[in-house]
C-alpha cells in the first residue's frame, strides 16, 4: 500500500571523533556513534524494514544522507551480512570490514547424547575436564527474577573490573553511566527472557559470572567477570562456558555466540563461526586527501611503523 511505512532507521551523529587536528564528523547507522569505551557496541545491527523492499529502503536512505551536508564519513557498525549488503551496493564508498564471530551450534549435541563438551577440540576438552575435576563440586546459577539477575551483575562488575585494573586496563565498566544503562536492561529484559545471566561456583567461592543477551534461540556473549588465581589447575573461564553452554542447550537455545572479536578462548571454545560487516566512506575532501598523503610519507620513512594510525 503507497504511503504506508514499510521500515525505519536509527541515523546518529558520532560524538568524540577527530583526524589529526580536525574534528571529524560521522554518521552511523542503527549505532550511537560514541567513542570506544564510552558506549554500548551494537553486533548483528540490522535494518527494521520489510525483507523484499531491504534494497529499495537502503537506496533510498543512502541517497537521502548523500544530500545531507557536513558530514564526513558514513559507517556502519556490525551489521548482519545480509542487512550490510544492500547499504553496500548503494554506496560504493563505502569499504567493507568483515568479521568472524566464533559460534557453537549447541542443536549438535543432540547427536552427542546431549553432551555440548563433547562437540569441542579434544585439547579444550581436556583443559575444562581438569578443571571441572580440581574443584570438584561445583554450584551453577541462572536467575529467574531481576534481583538475582542483579546480584549476579553486581559480582560479574566487581571481578571484571579487578582484574582489568591490576592489568593497568580501565576495565568495560569504568564509568557509572554504562554500569547503570546495564543494571537498567537487566532490570527489563531479563523478565522477558531477553537477558541471561550465569554464575558457577566452587569450595565457598565465585569461579565467575557470565552475562548474555539473547534473541530468538540464539545465545549472545557479551561480558564475564572471573576469578584469579587458584591453587589448583582451573582454568575458570573454560569451565564456566562449558557449564553455562550446557545449560543453554538443555533449556533448549540452539545457538551459542561469541560475537566479533579474534580471541584465543573463542576460537578455542567454537565448532564455527559467523560474520558481521563494519563498514566506512569518507566524503571526498582536501584535508583528508592531505592527511592520508602524510600517513603514506610517514610509512615510506619508518617502514613497519604504525605511527600513522594516529592522523
Amino acid at each position: 500500500m503507497e504511503g504506508r511505512p514499510c521500515g525505519i532507521a536509527l541515523v546518529t551523529a558520532g560524538v568524540g571523533r577527530r583526524r589529526g587536528p580536525f574534528r571529524l564528523r560521522t554518521v552511523h547507522l542503527g549505532t550511537a556513534g560514541e567513542a570506544p569505551g564510552e558506549s554500548v557496541f551494537v553486533e548483528y545491527n540490522r535494518l527494521l524494514v520489510e525483507p523484499e523492499r531491504r534494497a529499495a529502503f537502503s537506496a533510498a536512505m543512502i541517497d537521502e544522507l548523500r544530500r545531507e551536508p557536513g558530514w564526513h564519513e558514513l559507517h556502519l557498525d556490525g551489521f548482519a551480512p545480509k542487512d550490510a549488503a544492500p547499504l553496500l551496493a548503494s554506496e560504493p564508498m563505502l569499504e567493507a570490514q568483515p568479521a568472524a564471530c566464533p559460534v557453537v551450534e549447541l542443536r549438535h549435541a543432540q547427536g552427542a547424547d546431549g553432551s555440548v563438551l563433547a562437540l569441542l577440540r579434544s585439547g579444550t576438552r581436556r583443559k575444562i575436564r581438569r578443571g571441572l575435576e580440581a574443584l570438584g563440586e561445583v554450584e551453577t546459577e541462572w536467575p529467574r527474577t531481576p534481583e538475582q539477575g542483579l546480584e549476579i551483575l553486581d559480582e560479574l562488575i566487581e571481578l571484571h573490573q579487578r582484574r582489568w585494573t591490576d592489568a593497568g586496563e580501565p576495565g568495560a565498566f569504568a564509568r557509572p553511566r554504562f554500569v547503570t544503562f546495564h543494571r537498567e536492561l537487566v532490570r527489563r529484559l531479563l523478565p522477558r527472557g531477553r537477558v541471561a545471566l550465569f554464575r558457577v561456583r566452587a569450595a565457598g567461592r565465585t569461579v565467575g559470572c557470565l552475562y548474555h543477551l539473547i534473541e530468538g534461540r540464539r545465545v549472545l556473549f557479551y561480558q564475564s567477570g572471573l576469578a584469579g588465581s587458584w591453587d589448583k589447575p582451573v582454568s575458570p573461564g573454560f569451565v564456566c562456558f562449558a557449564l553455562c553452554m550446557q545449560a543453554c542447550f538443555e533449556r533448549g537455545f540452539e545457538e551459542y555466540d561469541f560475537l566479533a572479536g579474534d580471541s584465543r578462548y573463542k576460537r578455542d571454545l567454537s565448532t564455527d563461526a559467523r560474520e558481521l560487516i563494519w563498514a566506512k566512506g569518507r566524503r571526498p575532501a582536501m584535508r583528508w586527501a592531505l592527511l592520508d598523503r602524510l600517513a603514506a610519507a610517514r610509512r615510506r620513512v619508518r617502514p613497519g611503523s604504525d605511527q600513522g594510525a594516529d592522523i
